[in-house]
């Protein structure tokens, strides 16, 4: 006599075989999902090319952090579209007088930063200025209108003498150009800091 098994009807050593299975599945593809990594002096990999040289890591957690979206751009004026008569029963009222709107803050706040930045740049323009200047005031002490003392070595080799006053030469003229690019640099500056303010 023959017994047919019910279909609802389950086997206990064909489930532990079952559930073992699939343990050991998982195992396996948490394993490939989480490969060692090895140090190779700067490099880090998965598949070193000499495994002898590089160090294995220990296996570590993933961490994901989410970013911050950037802020809208206030430079480009998006289009604004055509208001309707009728009020918007959702729509906030008019802020009030007491608090200034987010938009006029926002507004401000970029000038603010840009003044501050022209006046600091325009105080290390004049600081440049300032050395410039008491370079060349230097140089042109030492040059001596073309003729510097002479020194010791310089008085058996001419020469030397020579290609030191071409030297000192050349250095005056490179500070007259920075100075002259400094005024100049200066003078754009304070030009575009009276057009920005009102």
């Amino acid at each position: 006599m023959t017994t047919i098994a019910h279909p609802l009807v389950q086997c206990p050593e064909r489930t532990a075989s079952a559930v073992l299975f699939l343990l050991l599945l998982s195992a396996g593809m948490a394993a490939q999902a989480q490969q060692s990594v090895y140090r190779c002096g700067q490099e880090y990999t998965n598949a070193p090319r000499e495994p002898g040289l590089c160090e294995p890591l220990a296996p570590q957690a993933i961490t994901v952090i989410n970013g911050t979206r950037p802020a809208p751009s206030l430079a480009a004026p998006t289009a604004v579209p055509a208001r309707s008569t009728r009020p918007d029963p959702g729509a906030a009222g008019p802020p009030s007088a007491g608090t200034p709107s987010t938009a006029a803050v926002a507004a401000r706040t970029p000038d603010v930063q840009q003044s501050e930045r022209d006046a600091q740049a325009r105080t290390i323009l004049t600081q440049e200025l300032d050395k410039a200047r008491a370079q060349l005031v230097q140089l042109v002490q030492s040059y001596n209108l073309g003729e510097p003392e002479k020194w010791a070595a310089e008085t058996r080799n001419h020469q030397k003498y020579l290609d030191r006053v071409a030297e000192m030469k050349a250095a005056i003229e490179r500070t007259e150009r920075d100075i002259d690019s400094l005024q100049r640099e200066l003078v754009r500056r304070t030009a575009q800091a009276s057009r920005r303010t009102p």
